[in-house]
């Protein structure tokens, strides 16, 4: 069997205060029975994630897909670091600079380098040599790129009602990233 996970991340490159605004996120989920507090190893690469609770049944489309009980991978990734959230064996289809129009997709991905490596928040297109900021591009399927970032593994869609309170309560855009391994 395989694992997926959706990522709600930041629209923002550097999110002011991300470990304390991560802190106040998953107490929030905590507090709403959404997650567990105890930590386990319930996330892959990680023994450091939340699992998941019964209040999770009224936030995702499709209860009946949670994994419920000990061993599942089925938990919360709270990641307060820069990281390119991407999305795995689904790939990248197109990549369209906001200058140029090109996809750029195709090219040799060295020109994520200095964003991964926090120099900027800007990528340069290959193709026509402009920077932007790197929300500023189209990644389709949708690519996140943030100091803060919330992963869910092996868990259905979610609400509409419930990414629009995580954004209000982030009090920025987010970027809904579905990865698959």
């Amino acid at each position: 069997m395989s694992d997926s996970s959706i990522s709600i991340v930041c629209k923002k490159s550097r999110y002011p205060n991300n470990e304390g605004k991560a802190q106040e996120i998953l107490e929030w989920l905590v507090a709403n029975n959404i997650v567990d507090s105890n930590i386990s190893d319930c996330t892959l690469g990680s023994d450091n994630g939340h699992t998941v609770a019964k209040g999770a049944e009224l936030v995702v489309e499709e209860p009946r897909f949670l994994r419920f009980g000990p061993g599942q991978i089925n938990g919360l990734s709270v990641i307060a670091e820069r990281t390119i959230f991407h999305t795995g064996g689904n790939g990248m289809e197109e990549l369209i600079c906001p200058n140029c129009k090109n996809d750029i997709s195709q090219e040799d991905w060295d020109f994520f380098d200095p964003w991964a490596g926090g120099e900027t928040d800007d990528l340069t297109c290959p193709s026509c040599g402009q920077a932007n900021e790197i929300h500023e591009y189209s990644f389709k399927p949708e690519w996140g790129f943030s100091n803060l970032g919330f992963t869910f593994w092996n868990w259905p869609p979610f609400t509409d009602q419930f990414i629009k309170e995580f954004q209000q309560r982030l009090g920025c855009d987010v970027n809904i990233v579905f990865s698959h391994i």
